[in-house]
């Protein structure tokens, strides 16, 4: 088996699951669930109670975003956006509390990195008091479970009365760079899923986000599909668990949506209603206009399949300034009155949706995963892994990497000139998005020879976990001929020095997304210089802010990048100019 196992520690060196059990069953003894407001006004010892009395009711539930860079003004933006639905006549069910990533990170490491503008509880009352604030359920999902910190995030947020806690897939694709800490990490993720174990029948779910894990990266949703199978076997089998999926982010085609919807509610054995559907954000641009015509084109389906198969997803309205700046209250309610139209509008639809098609073709998914699930364990067992081992196996899948993952295992037939060597069952929206965007940057392109960037070293990567940027430009300028050296996403700086001495590049495009555009670029700079590397050519491009001097909301920040020597173009369609004019290459180009 032609398979490169990319260790950062030797998994056998981990507790045995006996004594990981042991310490987590200890640790939950003296845990006391927390009461919300929620809670109390809808008579429910958890969201998952709740869900299953709404699923039973024919209830639609909507679910957003929320959370700037202090508790103060976080508890002010939730009174606001609930306050205003409830004046417009209108409500919501549950509230994600965005966390910054230093939360991730144990407090006595924290004063070594720079915040990237969201929300960091300073002590345990900001956490209490996420459930005091309005009667809305509370969602903890990014930065909990699957980081650095996951046992003390999910004690304090069970004490506040979080009973949803994720994000289970940050685990495999989110780094904490200068903390090469990933044995007591894996440790730590897996006892955390045990103590939430531990609370199953008080209904306490683990939320996991498949967009942002391992799964945005494979290219056939059946495999994507057999990777939720996977997270699944760890956590519920394993651990004694329950897993509530998310998905969404990276669906832009929106009867997929409803395809997958019913596809992984099939592999769901234990019935455990979803956290919510995401918006589709691929389709959201700086064009407001486009913006809304996106959110009513999926929001139609999901709510369509939710009315006629509820299984407990709730739908979230992505803001439609979603891709330019984080969202102001005003701008989450506005989001939230658009989906209540839909609501209204959407049974039309749904009586005419052919159902017996949609659901043909999510157990042909179904059958996918099943194919790409048994192909992995069965590798696993091979490797001598221990596959009754949680931690064992989220180690090895890691370090194996979804690329391998899918040509080795995927569900789809194998075909020499196909991406990743395989023919998708149902190739996903990223791939069908990425190839737009590729051909039609290209073609504006005017090249006086086939492949202008050949000899040209260009290294690429990723600042956080969104990789959807960083695999357009890759595209692009390896079809325009460069080599480029991808180092995917949550790069560190010190990676980024290492291999452009490593190529002899002096070219590197880096994509953000998570507010962190300024302080990233200014420590990569640094590090440039005294690595003297001062004559690279640094790109960013995505999305460009930070929160700024006090702000509380990232500000664009492409005139201090340009100060600093960053090109901050933040255009895929002039970038193979830009890289060949570094590289001393002139061409012409519309």
């Amino acid at each position: 088996m032609d398979i490169k196992i990319n260790r950062r520690f030797n998994e056998k060196e981990l507790p045995d699951m006996k004594t990981i059990k042991a310490d987590a069953k200890k640790i939950a003894s003296n845990i006391t669930i927390g009461e919300t407001l929620f809670m109390k006004k809808y008579g429910v010892r958890s969201e998952a109670e709740y869900k299953r009395k709404m699923m039973d009711a024919g209830k639609i539930m909507k679910h957003s975003v929320i959370g700037w860079n202090s508790w103060t003004v976080t508890e002010e933006g939730i009174r606001k956006v609930y306050d205003s639905l409830v004046e417009a006549g209108s409500s919501i069910d549950r509230l994600g509390i965005c966390c910054d990533w230093i939360m991730g990170v144990p407090e006595e490491y924290r004063d070594r990195f720079q915040a990237s503008g969201s929300l960091i509880f300073h002590s345990q009352e900001e956490w209490n008091a996420i459930g005091q604030v309005v009667p809305v359920n509370p969602h903890l999902g990014d930065h909990m479970i699957g980081s650095l910190n996951s046992v003390e995030n999910v004690t304090n947020g069970l004490t506040a009365g979080v009973t949803t806690i994720g994000n289970l897939a940050q685990y495999f694709t989110y780094e904490y760079p200068g903390l090469d800490m990933e044995a007591y990490r894996t440790e730590d993720y897996v006892k955390a899923m045990a103590i939430m174990g531990e609370f199953k029948d008080r209904g306490v779910c683990m939320h996991c986000n498949l967009d942002d894990g391992y799964g945005a990266q494979f290219h056939d949703v059946a495999n994507l599909l057999g990777w939720a199978k996977l997270e699944r076997y760890i956590a519920e089998d394993l651990m004694g668990g329950r897993v509530a999926h998310c998905y969404g982010n990276l669906f832009s085609d929106s009867m997929l949506r409803v395809v997958f919807n019913r596809a992984i509610t099939m592999i769901d054995k234990y019935h455990t209603p979803g956290t919510f559907v995401n918006g589709n954000t691929i389709d959201y641009g700086a064009s407001l206009p486009r913006n809304y015509a996106a959110l009513t084109s999926y929001a139609i389906a999901d709510v369509a399949c939710q009315l006629t198969y509820p299984s407990g997803y709730a739908v979230a309205p992505v803001p439609y300034t979603e891709a330019i700046r984080i969202p102001a209250p005003e701008e989450i309610v506005e989001a939230q009155l658009s989906m209540d139209m839909v609501i209204e509008k959407a049974p039309y639809y749904a009586r005419y949706i052919d159902w017996d098609k949609i659901n043909a073709d999510a157990e042909l998914l179904a059958t996918g995963a099943n194919v790409f699930f048994e192909r992995v364990m069965n590798a696993l067992d091979d490797l001598g892994v221990d596959t009754c081992h949680a931690g064992e196996i989220a180690a090895v899948l890691k370090a194996i990497g979804p690329e391998q993952l899918e040509v080795a295992f995927g569900a789809g037939g194998r075909e020499k000139e196909a991406m990743r060597g395989r023919v998708p069952i149902r190739p996903t929206s990223i791939v069908q998005t990425i190839k737009k965007i590729e051909n039609d940057a290209l073609s504006k392109q005017k090249f006086e020879n086939e492949g202008p960037l050949q000899g040209v070293n260009v290294v690429v990567g990723s600042t956080d976990v969104h990789e959807f940027g960083k695999e357009v430009i890759r595209n692009v300028l390896r079809k325009a001929g460069a080599a480029v050296f991808d180092l995917g996403t949550s790069v560190s700086i010190s990676e980024i020095a290492d291999t452009l001495i490593e190529t002899g590049s002096s070219i590197v495009c880096m994509s953000t997304y998570n507010g962190m555009a300024y302080s990233f670029a200014r420590d990569l700079t640094a590090a440039l210089k005294d690595a003297g590397l001062a004559d690279t050519h640094v790109l960013m491009g995505g999305r460009l802010n930070e929160a700024m001097d006090g702000s509380d909301v990232p500000i664009d920040v492409t005139d201090k990048l340009i100060k600093m020597g960053v090109n901050a173009d933040n255009d895929i369609d002039t970038i193979v100019g830009t890289v060949g004019s570094y590289a001393g290459i002139s061409f012409k180009s519309e």
